[in-house]
């Protein structure tokens, strides 16, 4: 159950001011958009900012790393400051390394699939294939946000709703978690690189 939680931290409430609802015909273009560019992906690698908000905490918890995605379920979630940890998703497995420690796990069960899926495709914007989610996307400003309410009794236990904010060339430049609690989940993607060699240790632990 631990392990299940700290996945869902990667990713990670109220509709915003501002912000207006996409028409049919605009929302039809704008995922096609997204497909299109998604198949052009084969890896990606960023910087992130993670902010943990809880509420009865008065500060966010914040955390800095990098990310290394190779399609097509291939990702590297690795934490810097203030500390050293490192979640490799692979197929059906997921190693971590916390401080020189390695453990490993498979996902073999439901919901761990389901969390290796959705956090592989938080990172890569290919959300719009997922028959988990209902998906309301509306405009803000130059971006699109893409509101994702989980259809799926269990994933509803940890999740009640991905916000995907897509910049104009359609790539994921930030994601907000929220629980059922309304505590969230901040990542904020800087020198995101597409299509740049990754070194095949990224993934190695």
């Amino acid at each position: 159950m631990r392990a299940i939680y700290f996945l869902l931290f990667l990713l990670v409430s109220t509709v915003l001011w501002g912000q207006q609802p996409l028409s049919q015909t605009q929302a039809t273009a704008f995922k096609e958009k997204v497909m299109a560019k998604n198949k052009t992906i084969k890896t990606m690698q960023a910087a992130f900012t993670q902010k943990k908000h809880l509420e009865f905490m008065s500060n966010d918890i914040e955390t800095k790393g990098k990310m290394f995605f190779s399609a097509p379920d291939r990702l590297n979630w690795q934490y810097t400051t203030p500390y050293q940890y490192q979640i490799v998703f692979q197929k059906d497995q997921i190693k971590v390394n916390d401080a020189g420690k390695v453990s490993q796990m498979k996902a073999d069960n439901k919901i761990f699939k389901k969390i290796n899926s959705l956090i592989v495709s938080t990172v890569s914007g290919n959300m719009f294939d997922q028959k988990e989610f209902a998906v309301t996307l509306y405009s803000e400003g130059k971006d699109t946000k893409a509101q994702l309410r989980p259809k799926d009794k269990t994933l509803l236990k940890y999740i009640k709703e991905i916000h995907l904010f897509f910049s104009p060339d359609a790539t994921v430049g930030r994601v907000k978690l929220i629980e059922p609690t309304d505590d969230y989940t901040e990542i904020t993607f800087t020198h995101q690189q597409l299509n740049t060699p990754i070194d095949e240790a990224a993934f190695t632990l």
